[in-house]
């Protein structure tokens, strides 16, 4: 595969890009009245500057790169990953989760936890979500250097430190809010250098499609139940319809910070579910022309350059200058979030609490550009992790399966019940990292065959789950109050009950989302 097809034409495009950059960070710049303003921007952003930013950072990498990997591979069942592993968690996130941690007053997750479960349970989760986004930034990085190593002929080295810098420069100028306004145009100029793709490939996916082969079928292919198989459909319902999918959107850090940015509590459970129509959009743009990817490319790209490689082979200079910039636009906004939300974690869950307190507020916003400096270089070295893997879609999981799924069961026992303890969430989840990490490293070792690690990936994060729940339901309280209300609140509640039930618009939102889900996968299937 040739490389560095970039042209002259493209580098202006791509310092003009640059510069667009620098100018948003400088205009979100601002004074910083505290360091929460610098670090989480809580309630602070109208409902559309919100809803896109959410969307932005979910699909910056994982959508372009990772999907389009995913579905060189496995064809269009790659579109799993957008409907039944996005669609049912964004609905679960905006009705369910969002208004407990809104009513406690939380601004994060782990902060919840404290409220919900005490102390220790708030350490834990914060390291488990420092852990996950260390490796996300990781992925990240890998990413942006492969895509650089196709266009411009980069070394894997320069691309990442040259996006070290560039993420390093605005993330710690303007904070958050200059990762949540850069993301959102880079969103716009990524949908603009994929679209076009699209189109190019419809003539090949319209014969592809006619022939009815089994890249192109959801369900079809998949057997019932066969761990021995690329993939199966109690893996892909129950693993990442269920585990991952619900784990990811109710627990990661940014997903969490991008939507409590929104001023309201109505705006804040309106922004996943508005992203859900359009995480169904880009599915198109990204899927489709994966899928037809092997044929087009013969084999000369590796699967994590696919999208990269179809834009030097069907793109003008003039439109690839616009490819690629919509390429690194998506991948440098994942990565800024991520190594914001890494920042917000360090200040304010472990150097503001346990190492440093009562500073003066200028000293963790220094602190979190520092965060910044540090999540930076570590993520340099996580990169090469991701070489160990066929596509970085199979690590992506793995971090989920790994550090969130476990998590992701305590926070279900903490919202439906009084019941649950610290004790039993600390052993539960405990137990499933533990297990997840013992599971993986027999599949590593060849001791436990499975027929892909996308397959091990699901598998592990049903395990991790159920021991952490297991946990959970072990150690609780012997009796509770007699009238129990509909979710376990933190008695430092600031929200009122009734503003959290779901109103007829929510309702009907969230059916439409979920209705247009269905409709697609029987469609496809």
């Amino acid at each position: 595969m040739k490389t560095g097809v970039f042209g002259p034409l493209g580098l202006s495009i791509f310092f003009f890009y640059l510069a667009a950059i620098a100018l948003l960070s400088l205009v979100s710049r601002r004074r910083w009245p505290s360091a929460n303003d610098y670090l989480n921007a809580s309630r602070t952003l109208p409902l559309w500057a919100a809803t896109l930013s959410f969307l932005a950072y979910n699909c910056g990498s994982i959508e372009v790169i990772a999907m389009s990997a995913m579905a060189a591979q496995y064809g269009v069942q790659a579109l799993h990953f957008y409907w039944i592993g996005g669609i049912p968690g964004m609905v679960f996130m905006g009705l369910v989760v969002l208004p407990v941690y809104m009513r406690t007053g939380a601004r994060s997750l782990p902060e919840y936890l404290g409220r919900r479960f005490g102390n220790r349970l708030r350490l834990l989760n914060a390291s488990l979500a420092l852990a996950g986004t260390l490796a996300y930034s990781g992925v990240a990085l890998y990413t942006i250097a492969q895509v650089l190593h196709v266009l411009l002929g980069w070394r894997f080295l320069a691309g990442g430190l040259v996006c070290v810098a560039i993420v390093l420069a605005y993330v710690s100028i303007g904070g958050v809010r200059a990762s949540i306004f850069t993301s959102i145009f880079q969103l716009l100029v990524m949908i603009a250098g994929l679209a076009p793709l699209l189109f190019m490939t419809v003539h090949f996916n319209a014969a592809t499609w006619a022939a009815r082969t089994q890249r192109w079928h959801l369900w079809q292919p998949l057997p019932p139940l066969s761990p021995a198989a690329p993939l199966d459909r109690f893996g892909v319902i129950a693993g990442l319809g269920f585990v991952i999918s619900f784990s990811y959107w109710c627990t990661d850090f940014v997903m969490i910070q991008r939507a409590l940015t929104a001023r309201t509590v109505a705006d804040a459970r309106r922004v996943p579910l508005l992203a859900g129509f359009g995480k169904l959009a880009i599915a198109f743009l990204v899927v489709l022309p994966g899928a037809a990817a092997p044929a087009l490319l013969a084999g000369h790209a590796s699967f994590d350059q696919t999208m990269p490689a179809l834009m030097a082979l069907e793109y003008s200079p003039a439109l690839l200058s616009l490819g690629a910039a919509a390429l690194l636009a998506g991948l440098m906004a994942w990565l800024a979030g991520n190594v914001s939300g890494f920042s917000a974690l360090w200040v304010e869950e472990i150097y503001r609490t346990r190492l440093f307190p009562r500073r003066s507020e200028q000293h963790y916003i220094w602190a979190g550009r520092l965060a910044v400096l540090l999540c930076l270089l570590v993520a340099q070295i996580v990169a090469y992790a991701t070489f160990f893997f066929h596509d970085m879609m199979e690590f992506l999981q793995l971090i989920v399966a790994l550090f969130y799924a476990p998590v992701f069961a305590a926070v279900l026992a903490g919202v439906c019940t009084r019941r649950a303890t610290e004790r039993g969430a600390l052993a539960g989840i405990s137990a499933g990292v533990l297990s997840g990490f013992a599971l993986q490293a027999a599949c590593w070792t060849h001791v436990l065959h499975f027929g892909s690690q996308m397959t091990a990936d699901f598998y592990t994060a049903l395990l991790s789950f159920s021991l952490a729940a297991a946990g959970c339901a072990t150690w609780t309280r012997k009796s509770i109050a007699a009238s129990l209300p509909q979710f376990a609140i933190a008695p430092a509640a600031t929200i009122s009950r009734e503003s959290i039930r779901p109103t007829r618009g929510l309702i009907a939102l969230s059916s439409a989302l979920l209705a247009l889900c269905l409709l697609l996968n029987l469609l496809w299937r």
